[in-house]
């Protein structure tokens, strides 16, 4: 009886140790994996390097906790392993750190992209507040006429300053955007949606500020406007090389509109532009004493300065009166000293006039230089005196032979 108690005791022993061992097995397991989703939901959800940086001691810590029980949770995770778990969340964890530092980067960027921007706008204001004042000045000024052509010049440098500081970031734009490929455009539209202001909205403002200037026509003459509409040719030039890719860039959800509604703005700009540039440009003629027919447009201007030349040659070959060749030097003079030395650049680059427009006139002009060259009278005066000659030769002989 006492052996068969011993007997029972020593198999419940046997049995409880089993089942607690059991137990304890089935823990470690259940322990390990509530750890182990729990560090992949902190890695997946991490945000900051200094978060990746403590996961990275957290995985360390579960794989020397758990390393003891490898073969028992190779076990339990089959077909994965207890080096493949730890070797998930290292990956993860890697993945996670690569996505930070990028999305770190463009945070970087984007500062930096809102700090230029700011930038620009501040030198832009000063140099909108400089003009204006410069622009009131000169109306406060209106009956001093040396003062005020003092002013005039002064207004037309900052201009000038204005123009100098737009190419010049229309060029970095170009550098910045020409050859974007997909993939830094792909960044950069990502980027743009945390950005408050963009260079889309930039341009626009530059834009209609220089809507503003052309409208405002403060003591401004025809070579200002030509000035406005060869930086108005530069910027439609540089926008239509980079405008889809800004567009597609800083505004994803909407570019074709975005592209829109700048390439609009530059229409509008060059309609206020010409709205004074023709009148100016007729002006400027007529005081120099060359009436051209009316114009309205790059066309019919090149077409009034063909047909004032095509005129003038006409009433040349037929009348070579000293009138014809005044009139001819005095648009020679204007045409070489004025029109090309001074307005060349800016009607060339401001699609006004081509350079084969400007050849044109410039041969049409050798042919009225010639005929308008009034006739030499030494041929005929020769031509009496060689006859008077003659006959007093002819008066000298028959009278010596008489």
């Amino acid at each position: 009886m006492t052996s068969t108690i011993s007997t029972l005791a020593a198999l419940l022993f046997v049995a409880s140790t089993t089942v607690v061992a059991q137990q304890s097995d089935h823990q470690v397991q259940q322990d390990f994996r509530a750890d182990y989703q729990e560090l992949v939901q902190k890695v997946d959800e991490a945000s900051s390097s200094d978060e990746v940086a403590s996961l990275v001691d957290e995985i360390s810590e579960l794989e020397a906790e758990y390393s003891g029980y490898a073969d028992l949770l190779d076990q339990a995770l089959y077909p994965d392993t207890f080096e493949q778990r730890i070797g998930d969340l290292q990956s993860r964890l890697s993945v996670t750190q690569d996505n930070i530092a990028v999305i770190e980067d463009l945070n970087e960027r984007i500062a930096e992209l809102e700090a230029e921007i700011e930038e620009l706008r501040s030198q832009l204001s000063e140099m909108d507040e400089d003009s204006d004042a410069l622009r009131e000045r000169m109306e406060r000024s209106a009956a001093n006429e040396r003062r005020l052509s003092g002013l005039v010049s002064q207004y037309r440098e900052s201009l000038e300053n204005r123009d100098a500081f737009v190419s010049e970031l229309l060029d970095d734009l170009m550098r910045r955007y020409e050859a974007m490929d997909a993939e830094t455009q792909s960044e950069i539209a990502e980027a743009a949606e945390s950005l408050e202001d963009d260079p889309l909205a930039l341009l626009e403002t530059i834009i209609s500020e220089y809507i503003n200037l052309a409208d405002r026509d403060a003591g401004l003459e025809a070579a200002d406007f030509l000035r406005m509409r060869a930086q108005h040719g530069y910027f439609d030039t540089i926008w239509d090389k980079i405008g889809e890719r800004m567009a597609s860039a800083y505004a994803p959800d909407r570019p074709v509109q975005a592209e829109q509604e700048i390439t609009d703005l530059l229409s509008a700009w060059e309609a206020s532009v010409n709205n004074k540039l023709w009148g100016a440009l007729s002006s400027a003629f007529n005081q120099n004493g060359i009436e051209l027919p009316e114009f309205t447009s790059d066309d019919t201007f090149n077409n009034a300065l063909n047909a004032f030349v095509d005129d003038a040659i006409a009433v040349a070959q037929e009348q070579n009166e000293e009138a014809d060749y005044e009139l001819y030097r005095s648009f020679s003079d204007y045409w070489n000293n004025t029109v090309k030395a001074q307005w060349g650049e800016h009607l060339i680059a401001g699609n006004v006039l081509s350079q084969s427009d400007i050849a044109a006139i410039d041969v049409k002009l050798g042919d009225w230089g010639q005929h308008a060259a009034p006739t030499s009278n030494l041929m005929f005066i020769l031509f009496l005196i060689s006859l008077a000659v003659i006959i007093g030769l002819i008066v000298l002989l028959v009278t010596k032979k008489n």
